[in-house]
């Protein structure tokens, strides 16, 4: 009869409906169930490792581009003749800035050792002018850069005076060599610098036609030095993938210097322009860490959510090091996420579990770094199924809405 096929019908809708409900639980750390260190399968926390700071290039956003304030500073005379002015020194910061972003981008696989293997990433960092960071200053008294005899490399004088919002900017000074030092046969009038805290110096022979490109590279192998790097060529910089090397400007067909020879961003040779997935990992290390130097010169973009930048997990990943993430975490089915440091989500933000989904909070603290709310964890219940959350240690949840300051 068509009316019993069609109450059938009606009541087959009736049961699917009901169990393909959707739900959302939000979830605290009491409601969490806690997990033994043998069932988590990992040893205790350590967020010192510098393989953890290597970016991760399958996950689109769990890596973010990192921005470093800047501001530039010309160092001239009273008469303004020995070094760049105006809209012509204006054009040449913005385009030395620009270049040595673009040789950033553009990371280049190590020449050293013969034959290697060493992976090429994005060193995930930019400089970014900021508005009016321009300066121009007269000072025939600090105005240049002396690297030989009564050397002032190392004075701070120029910085003390001159630095503009050093606590949470990076000043970089633009100087020359004395003109009375270039004419010397016997000084070395060749491009110099020296990272010193919060600032850097830049020390070059004044040409008035030179373009921005040529000290791109000493811009970046400063700012290496400022984000924790050590040169690579003589001592051991901690790093596994910077061999020690003889320091050639340039390859030669024979001797000493017989090609391939380095180009680390972080060693003295004509190209610099190469930075290992080790050196990538301390100098995010380094601006991952809430009581460095390093962190403070950074644009906290994460105070911010940009939905855009969403965290997609569809396969096990476990998070060793810290994180300053811009959107929100969405772990699908077949999903795990285990985080075993510090994660900072941004306001209005949420970890949302989807059904079949896993988290797993490993002694971790998830809160907002910008000290603003964020919406928490949430549990999708779909009929059955649900994404499941689970606790090792001590977890700590934020800036929650709704929730405890702190709450363990």
């Amino acid at each position: 009869m068509w009316w019993i096929k069609y109450l059938i019908f009606l009541l087959l809708i009736t049961f699917w409906c009901c169990n393909s409900r959707v739900s959302e639980l939000s979830v605290t750390p009491e409601l969490m169930e806690e997990l033994s260190l043998e069932h988590v399968g990992v040893s205790e926390n350590d967020c010192h490792v510098i393989e953890s700071y290597i970016p991760d290039t399958t996950i689109p956003y769990a890596d973010n581009l990192l921005h470093i304030r800047m501001n530039f500073h010309f160092m001239n005379t009273s008469d303004w003749s020995n070094n760049f002015t105006g809209e012509r020194g204006i054009y040449y910061a913005k385009e030395l800035v620009r270049y040595a972003n673009e040789k950033l981008f553009y990371n280049q696989k190590m020449r050293l050792p013969e034959g290697n293997d060493t992976p090429v990433y994005y060193p995930g960092y930019r400089y970014d002018l900021q508005e009016d960071g321009i300066y121009f200053h007269a000072d025939d008294e600090l105005c240049f850069y002396i690297n030989e005899g009564k050397s002032n490399n190392y004075k701070r004088d120029v910085i003390d005076k001159y630095s503009v919002g050093e606590d949470s900017i990076l000043n970089v000074f633009f100087m020359v060599h004395h003109p009375d030092s270039v004419r010397s046969d016997t000084y070395s009038a060749s491009s110099a610098g020296i990272a010193l805290g919060k600032s850097l110096k830049l020390g070059v022979k004044f040409d008035p036609n030179e373009e921005p490109w040529r000290h791109s590279s000493l811009l970046n192998h400063e700012v290496g030095h400022v984000l924790g790097l050590r040169h690579t060529w003589n001592l051991n910089d901690g790093c596994d993938d910077t061999p020690k090397n003889a320091n050639c400007y340039g390859a030669t067909e024979s001797g000493r210097c017989k090609a391939p020879t380095s180009n680390n961003m972080m060693d003295y040779n004509n190209a610099q322009n190469a930075v290992t997935p080790c050196q990538i990992g301390k100098m995010r290390m380094q601006m991952a860490n809430l009581n460095s130097r390093q962190r403070d010169l950074l644009d906290k973009k994460w105070c911010e959510l940009d939905t855009l930048r969403n965290v997609i997990i569809n396969k096990p990943v476990h998070w060793t090091g810290a994180k300053d993430l811009r959107g929100n975490i969405i772990i699908q089915e077949g999903g795990s996420l285990m985080v075993s440091c510090r994660l900072s989500m941004p306001p209005s933000s949420e970890i949302r579990v989807e059904p079949g989904g896993e988290l797993i909070l490993n002694e971790a603290r998830i809160y907002n770094d910008c000290n603003l709310q964020w919406k928490g964890i949430v549990v999708v219940k779909e009929g059955r199924n649900q994404g499941k959350v689970y606790r090792r240690g001590a977890v700590k949840l934020e800036n929650v809405k709704g929730l405890p300051a702190v709450a363990e």
